[in-house]
C-alpha cells in the first residue's frame, strides 16, 4: 500500500476534519475547519501537507515559519495526526521527513508533556528534546 504526500485541496476538507475528531479535535464545526483549511491553504508562511493511502486521507501535517526579533527563524509543526488505523505504519515518520526535505533550516514541535508516545515518536526520528516550557494563556482584553 503505497502512502502519497501530497498538498491538501479544499476539497479535502472534511477528510482532513474526520482523521482530526478520530484524536479528539471535537470543538470546530465541519464549515470553521474548512475555514481553518482555506486560510492555511492561503497564507505563505503555513504550508500542509496530507498522508493519502488507497485514495483516502489517513493523516496531516500543519508547519509553518516562525520568524523571531531576536533569534533565527525556524519551522514549527503545528500539528500532526495519523488516523489510528494507520499509526504504527510509518505514515507520521513520512509526513514529518517531507516537511524536513521541503523546508531547509530547523524543524521544531512542541508537546504537551503528558505525551510520552509523541515524545518517543519524535526522538525514533532524529528530534531532540531541546528544553522545557510552561504555555501561558489568557484571552483578549475587551474594552
Amino acid at each position: 500500500m503505497t502512502v502519497i504526500i501530497r498538498e491538501p485541496q479544499a476539497s479535502d476538507s472534511e477528510a482532513i476534519h474526520q482523521v482530526s475528531r478520530h484524536l479528539g479535535y471535537t470543538e470546530l464545526s465541519p464549515s470553521e475547519a474548512y475555514e481553518n483549511l482555506h486560510a492555511l491553504l492561503n497564507s505563505p508562511q503555513d504550508k500542509l501537507y496530507v498522508a493519502q493511502r488507497n485514495g483516502l486521507i489517513v493523516g496531516w501535517i500543519h508547519v509553518f515559519y516562525a520568524r523571531r526579533l531576536a533569534s533565527a527563524g525556524f519551522y514549527e509543526i503545528g500539528g500532526l495526526i495519523v488516523s489510528p488505523d494507520a499509526q504504527g505504519q510509518g505514515i507520521g515518520r513520512k509526513l514529518v521527513n517531507h516537511v524536513r526535505t521541503q523546508h531547509r533550516g530547523t524543524v521544531r514541535v512542541r508537546c504537551n508533556m503528558l505525551r510520552k508516545d509523541a515524545h518517543r515518536f519524535y526522538e525514533s526520528i532524529g528530534f531532540n528534546n531541546n528544553k522545557g516550557q510552561f504555555v501561558f494563556q489568557a484571552d483578549a482584553i475587551r474594552e
